[in-house]
């Protein structure tokens, strides 16, 4: 198939190019740079999200199969604007241009959201539980499914837990370590997460192309969940976590308790929930 991949020359975007060609696909990758590398089979196109008209053109010059839509503003290290506003702008605004150029189309589009979206809920999650977001990242991703719903004939959402590789490890160390690479936490006796291996994630997207399309949710994770006293004993045999401030639940509860007095529901008490109830979900 002809597929289009969005974020295309991003960490992710990258290896999901790579592997939609070993399968035999043909890649139209979309970002606003250039790849780091060409690739047979790759077609590397610059282009800026907002910019519906140049979507149009894009999807009326090549026949595009199915659509995987990555592109988005996620990490903020490094950016100057991290506002509401500039989320929407990326995460949502550009979102809906691609979508509804998909739509006139009649392609398929796979968007690829987080579990930040679901936000402050205990007890088991699944693809329907009520979304109840905190950070502008998890409000634009949620505002954006809402958007491909209502926009899509034909759609697929996987909300991606963490995603690691063995080599960039920031989205999970946030759970076991204050300021890598020598200190780390414990709360308790520590705390099991779910998180996401990288080629795991590649491969739910590359198979995707190959699978009936059927307007459902998935959560995308590993099988294994992270524990952070063994991953910390496993820094520490190789020089690193050299100091593990270990912090009782009941402290850490209480001042979470007091952190929601003082702040409500927003990103500070956000942070301090994933730690104490991390997610458990269902795919």
């Amino acid at each position: 198939m002809n597929v289009l991949v969005t974020g295309s020359a991003g960490m992710i975007g990258g290896y999901v190019v790579k592997g939609l060609l070993e399968k035999g696909h043909t890649v139209i990758g979309v970002d606003r740079v250039k790849p780091k590398e060409e690739m047979e089979g790759l077609t590397s196109v610059v282009l800026d999200l907002s910019s519906k008209e140049d979507l149009m053109k894009l999807l009326d010059e090549h026949k595009i199969d199915r659509c995987i839509h990555l592109a988005a503003l996620a990490h903020t290290t490094g950016v100057a604007d991290t506002s509401w506003e500039a989320f929407k702008k990326v995460n949502v605004d550009c979102a809906e241009n691609l979508f509804e150029v998909c739509a006139l189309h009649n392609v398929p589009v796979l968007f690829i959201s987080t579990v930040d979206a679901i936000g402050m809920v205990k007890g088991l999650i699944t693809p329907d539980t009520q979304l109840n977001p905190i950070s502008n990242y998890g409000k634009s991703k949620a505002l954006a499914e809402e958007r491909l719903k209502a926009i899509c004939e034909v759609w697929n959402i996987y909300r991606f837990s963490p995603v690691y590789t063995e080599d960039v490890k920031r989205d999970i160390q946030k759970r076991y370590y204050l300021k890598y690479p020598d200190w780390a936490y414990l709360i308790g006796g520590g705390q099991q997460f779910e998180v996401l291996n990288v080629r795991k994630a590649v491969s739910s997207m590359v198979d995707w192309v190959d699978k009936s399309v059927d307007n459902t949710i998935h959560i995308i994770k590993d099988e294994e969940l992270l524990d952070s006293a063994k991953v910390i004993a496993e820094e520490k045999a190789e020089g690193r976590a050299k100091h593990v401030l270990r912090i009782p639940r009941w402290m850490v509860v209480c001042g979470y308790y007091c952190i929601k007095l003082v702040f409500g529901k927003s990103n500070k008490t956000y942070l301090v929930f994933k730690a104490l109830w991390p997610f458990r979900t269902t795919v």
